[in-house]
């Protein structure tokens, strides 16, 4: 696993041990944020259900202004931490913070904070449909901007996600992984 594009391309990263773990392929990375495009620039970028930061710290890599982190297991949040000190000489003035909290705990508390993404990135563990009231929580707090996008990451047998909230915008499959680009309705 590694940084594939940005200030920090080719940087390797580590993954926490042990069951559920699951990091987003550097090939499914790549084609998420092709998708994602400029759109990553200058935004405020959301990883929730972390693992090992790859995803935000992609972001971080492609020059997004701030990016969360969340993660609920202590030993997966040392990792991204981990992984950050192991990147953050080559984006300068990276701009980012790691709660260990669970997900909804941290959008309550960054709600009440005033923060707001422009793109929330939703990697549940697979086989929880935790992504059905995750989305319906995004879109209470009001952490997400106007024209923000979410991008849900998922078991391609998994049922798509679907919300009152949110539209599929676009879907591609990879393998085992399917990926869901949503949009406010």
């Amino acid at each position: 696993m590694r940084v594939v594009s940005g200030l920090a391309r080719g940087h390797k990263l580590i993954s926490a041990e042990g069951e559920g773990i699951r990091p987003t392929s550097d090939k499914v990375k790549e084609a998420i944020f092709s998708s994602l495009g400029g759109k990553v620039y200058n935004a405020c970028f959301l990883d929730l259900f972390s693992g090992s930061g790859a995803m935000g710290i992609e972001a971080l890599s492609r020059d997004c202004s701030y990016a969360a982190f969340v993660e609920i297991n202590k030993a997966h949040a040392d990792v991204i931490r981990q992984n950050i000190n192991h990147v953050i000489k080559a984006i300068p003035g990276a701009n980012y913070d790691v709660f260990n909290l669970d997900a909804f705990e941290a959008i309550n508390m960054l709600s009440k904070n005033g923060k707001k993404f422009d793109i929330i990135f939703v990697d549940p563990p697979y086989g929880k449909d935790e992504y059905f009231s995750i989305l319906e929580k995004i879109f209470t707090a009001g952490v997400l901007n106007e024209n923000g996008l979410l991008v849900i990451e998922n078991a391609k047998e998994n049922p798509e996600p679907s919300s009152k909230y949110f539209n599929i915008v676009k879907s591609k499959q990879y393998g085992k992984t399917a990926v869901y680009f949503m949009e406010s309705m």
